[in-house]
Formats: C-alpha cells, structure tokens, sequence
C-alpha cells in the first residue's frame, strides 16, 4: 500500500517537473522571437536615409513620407531650411529652400524635386545604384556619351561617359555626377561632336557645288558678283566654325593632357587631414562631393596646379582617393586627406606621404 502511494506521488512529481519544464520552454520561446523581433526593427531603422532618394518619382505638393523628410535633412545640412521646418511633409518653406538650392547649383528653379535635383543632391559617383543611377545612364545614352545596358549601377563605363560630357561642356572633370554635372545634363548639353559624315552625303555636296560652278558660266557678271560675295560670306563663316571648333578641341586636350600629364607620378608630400564638421565647412566638397552624406568617401584636397582635380591618387597610409577638394592652405606639394572624426585629424597631425597619381 505505502508503495502504490509512494509510485502515485512520484508520477504525480513527474508530471509537475514535465508541466514547469515545457512552460519555461515556451518562455524561452516567446522571448527569443521577441528578440529577433526587435533586431529585425533595429535593422530596418539603422537603414541607409539615402535609400529614400533611390526613387525617381517626383514628390508631390504637400506630400508626407519619409523621403521628404530625408530631403529636408540634406537641405538642412546644406543651410537651405531651417531644422524647425523638419516635418516629413513637402511644405512651402521646403518648397522655398528647394529652389533656393536650385538657384545655388544652376538648376531648373521650378521648386520641383525630381531626377536633376535628386540627383544633384545624391552625388552620384563609382559605386552608387538604383533608379537614380539608371536616370543618369539613359540621359547619357541619350546624348551619345553612353552605349552599354541601362542596369543602374555606376561603374566604370558609367565614369567614362560622365568624364566625356563633362569634358565636352567644360566642366570640372571628376568622373562625379554631382549639382554641376546635373545642371548640365538637363540643360544646356552638348552632344558627342565627333560624328562622322556619310560617304553619300558627301557625295551628294560635291554634285551641288559641281553643279553650282556649272551655273556660274551661265549667269550675268551681276548675278556672278552676287554669288562671289555669297561664296566669300560662306567661306568666312565657314573659317569661324573652324576656329571655334579647333579652339572648343584644344580646351578639351589640354584638360585631357593636364589629368594624363600627372598620371604615373610619385611624389612626396606634406599631409594634414580634415573634416567635414570643421568651423565654417558645409561639408560639400570643391568638385560637389557632400561628405556629411558619404561619409565613407575617400577625398583628398590638392593643389590643382599640382594634381589636378578630378585624378584618382593613392596616398601611403590612406589608401586610393578622387582629389575632389582645394584649401587655402594646400598649396605646392601639400594635401589634406579627409577623415570622419576630429580625433582622428588630430591624430594624424603632419606627416610627410608618398602619392601616386593614377589617373
């Protein structure tokens, strides 16, 4: 009898030992979902905020999203809106700071954001993506700079249709599709010039100016003044063309020879670093690269009468950069490395490095 007791009250032990373990199962359970919840969220919130200007789409009056909300932080960062005005919502002071901003860059001021002023305000440069980025490429086919897959990736082939326009509109050339290059792109643009004429449209100008002598034997003395003033007129403006067109040739050679010139060099140089958070600094680059907004850019200041603007460099210790800045102080054979913290311009200090221009 004392056994069966004792057998009841160990299963009866048993069961309650099983009830406690599966119910603290459960909790860990419960916990570890909650857990991996609340990273899932984290992660989504520690998101890029220029993912938001990935989308073309032009923003609408009075929109209110969160890619408003990024465009009023980057018009904040550039002193276009005041941080009072940060509201998510596509107001008339966001209005007003955009065309501010678009007046600034030698944008369309229209106060509209679409593709030239997200882009603008993005930088798009190697290693950028998306939409954005697959606007540029169209726009770059459109005007014969750019002949590969439409994929919105900035890649090389990408650069080099970015360098030919902007050695074709005489801008900065950097490789770097920033406000300048925006400005450009949708106004004011000049197609590749180089096109090459057909044989039958030659062909068919020489049979006119055969045919024009033929009719010269035939006219008056009048007519015959009238058509060598003509031909004189023709023949000067002709002679202007050339010139503007061998003068528009040489600026771009000697842009294209000051870059090549440089490439290959060695040099040894006094190197200070800096940041984008500096007493008086916006931030924004020489040549339009907004560092608060990459702050993983590699960015060197130079002297342009050194290394020109526009070269990719490795500097010893820092690794390859774009020399995408100038300083009062950089002259000669110093530069000025970009850094993300003040602790780390400071701990840098003044060093002498060896640089290499590579293009």
């Amino acid at each position: 009898m004392k056994t069966s007791e004792a057998f009841r009250h160990r299963n009866k032990s048993g069961l309650m030992e099983n009830k406690e373990k599966a119910n603290k199962e459960r909790f860990v359970m419960k916990y570890m979902i909650s857990m991996i919840a609340t990273f899932l969220m984290g992660v989504l919130f520690l998101l890029p905020e220029h993912t938001y200007a990935t989308a073309v789409q032009t923003f609408e009056s009075y929109e209110e999203s969160e890619r408003v909300e990024w465009l009023q932080n980057q018009l904040v960062e550039q002193d276009f809106l005041k941080e009072e005005h940060i509201s998510s919502i596509l107001d008339e002071a966001t209005v007003e700071a955009v065309k501010a901003y678009q007046e600034e860059h030698g944008l369309s001021v229209d106060g509209i954001v679409g593709k030239q002023t997200l882009g603008a305000l993005e930088v798009l440069q190697e290693g950028s993506e998306g939409s954005l980025v697959e606007a540029l490429q169209k726009k770059l086919q459109e005007l014969n700079y750019y002949s590969s897959s439409i994929d919105g990736q900035f890649g090389p082939l990408t650069t080099q249709a970015v360098i030919a326009f902007q050695q074709a509109n005489h801008l900065l050339v950097d490789g770097i599709a920033g406000p300048e290059t925006h400005a450009h792109l949708y106004y004011n643009q000049t197609k590749v010039a180089n096109v090459v004429e057909s044989p039958a449209t030659s062909k068919g100008q020489k049979e006119q100016i055969a045919q024009a002598e033929q009719n010269e034997d035939t006219t008056s003395s009048e007519d015959e003044q009238v058509e060598v003033t003509t031909e004189a007129e023709v023949n000067h403006q002709e002679q202007e063309t050339a010139n503007v067109e061998e003068e528009t040739t040489t600026v771009e050679e000697e842009v294209t020879t000051s870059v090549n010139e440089s490439a290959g060099q060695t040099m040894t140089m006094e190197a200070t670093a800096y940041t984008a958070y500096c007493e008086g600094c916006s931030g924004v680059t020489r040549t339009g690269i907004d560092l608060r907004a990459n702050p993983n850019q590699k960015v060197v200041a130079v002297d342009p009468n050194v290394i020109p603007l526009g070269s990719r460099v490795y500097v010893e210790g820092y690794g390859e950069a774009i020399a995408g800045d100038t300083g009062g102080a950089i002259k000669g054979h110093k530069i000025d490395l970009y850094v993300q913290t003040k602790d780390e311009a400071f701990q840098f200090g003044r060093q002498n490095v060896q640089v290499t221009v590579l293009n």
